[in-house]
């Protein structure tokens, strides 16, 4: 159980609310504007359900009142009921709808006014119907008003009632029970004014989080549909790029691979053919044998090493990124400068994806950047895997460095790479020139 200084120090803390703690000037207006209609509103469901306590509760007089007090309560319920119906058809037809406010309230002060003219008809102070004029304070609790229109709407209301019962009658203005209610309607007003305030609080509060919760909403929808436009392109282009390797591999394998086994295969033939005439003859055909197999077999390592190298698997990160940078180096002149420290056992998967990144890294560099130098850097931070590619290129603009964003299909692609491992991914445009990619994989 928290202690008692906490509970008062939270229930107070609402006090402390001002109108400087809104983000901005225009949700406390906009919160000013549902204050007004609400006021309306208010004024309408009062004025409803007093008319209709006023006419249901009419025929109970005549069982538990005598008659000078069932005289005195018909007046009373009189007045409340034709106001009530007032208020009731200037909200229904929408009748000078600035002017409703004042109209209620100076109807709710005429109506307590009323009210205490008569509880003096009913009975002196010494009868209970004196301490009935506390009711009306309480239609103002949930009334939405600032402190001080709140405070100077309870005085109004608590005079009222004096008037109707003390002013209109002075004969009871000595009366020993006066000092009494005075006090317990200062009691009273004080009350009214605390809880009416701590509502209009607590509703100011869940107005602002209604509305800042609209705007996370609208923000996390438009981020839901960018990603998923993302997606749907890296989806796209996925399928795209598997189709054209499918279909590179098919015409480098007819081309070249066929046409090699089929050189083969006809240098064998004759082969076989010689042999059966002049079996000292075939060297010549047995040199162009080992040299077609080693074509072959260099055209077939090609291949795989396009698909998956295997000093991945083999040797592990470190040597397959160096093979990657020096290949890179000899097909496009691109100096490549591989930094990388003891990076220990890495798991298949994280040395997979942080393979990719460089790879990807380093496609974007000969497409987009003109670099001049890369520099490739891999280390191991505590429990993390860290990858930065850095270039000299003419950098990347900022829509496509925020990866969340505008982000083409191979920067989206390394981050959902990145992110399926709990890893995380950037791009950062450097100064003067050059972009740097960073990608952290947890080990």
């Amino acid at each position: 159980m928290p202690p008692l200084s906490h509970t008062l120090r939270e229930g107070l803390s609402l006090w402390g609310a001002r109108s400087d703690d809104f983000e901005d000037a225009g949700l406390e207006e906009a919160f000013d504007q549902r204050c007004r209609r609400k006021l309306v509103d208010h004024g309408a469901s009062v004025a409803a359900v007093t008319l209709a306590a006023a006419l249901l509760f009419w025929p109970l007089d005549y069982v538990v009142l005598e008659s000078a007090a069932r005289a005195a309560f018909a007046r009373w319920r009189l007045v409340v009921a034709l106001a009530s119906a007032l208020v009731l058809a200037l909200t229904r037809f929408n009748v000078a709808p600035r002017a409703l406010p004042a109209v209620w309230v100076s109807l709710l002060l005429a109506c307590t006014a009323s009210v205490g003219d008569a509880m003096a008809r009913a009975g002196d102070p010494a009868s209970p119907y004196l301490h009935l004029l506390y009711l009306p304070l309480f239609a103002t609790v949930t009334i939405p008003l600032r402190l001080t229109s709140r405070i100077a709407l309870v005085v109004s209301v608590a005079l009222s009632a004096a008037l109707g019962y003390w002013g209109l009658h002075p004969a009871y203005r000595g009366h020993p029970a006066g000092a009494l209610w005075w006090s317990v309607m200062l009691g009273v007003g004080a009350l009214t004014v605390w809880l009416g305030h701590v509502l209009l609080l607590l509703a100011r509060e869940n107005f602002a989080h209604q509305r800042r919760l609209s705007t996370w909403a609208g923000e996390l929808e438009a981020r839901v549909g960018e990603r998923t436009a993302e997606l749907r392109a890296l989806l796209a282009h996925v399928e795209g790029v598997r189709e054209d390797e499918r279909t590179r591999i098919a015409r480098e394998l007819h081309d070249e691979l066929g046409q090699e086994l089929t050189g083969l295969a006809f240098v064998l033939r004759f082969t076989a053919e010689r042999f059966e005439r002049d079996p000292s003859a075939i060297r010549a055909n047995l040199g162009e044998l080992d040299a077609g197999l080693r074509r072959t077999s260099e055209l077939v390592r090609e291949l795989v090493s396009d698909l998956r190298p295997r000093l991945l698997d083999d040797l592990g990160l470190v040597p397959a990124v160096e093979w990657l940078a020096r290949r890179t180096e000899e097909r496009a002149g691109v100096r490549c400068k591989v930094i990388a420290g003891d990076l220990g056992e890495i798991p298949l998967s994280q040395r997979t994806v942080a393979f990719r990144v460089v790879q990807e890294s380093l496609t974007n560099v000969l497409k987009h950047a003109k670099a001049n130098v890369v520099e490739i850097e891999m280390v191991r931070r505590l429990s993390q895997l860290v990858v930065v590619v850095r270039d000299d290129g003419v950098g990347v603009a900022a829509a496509r460095a925020d990866t969340t964003r505008s982000a083409g299909v191979g920067l989206v692609g390394m981050r959902e790479r990145a992110a399926a491992l709990g890893g995380a991914f950037s791009v950062i445009a450097r100064s003067p020139s050059g972009t740097e990619v960073r990608c952290s994989l947890p080990l």
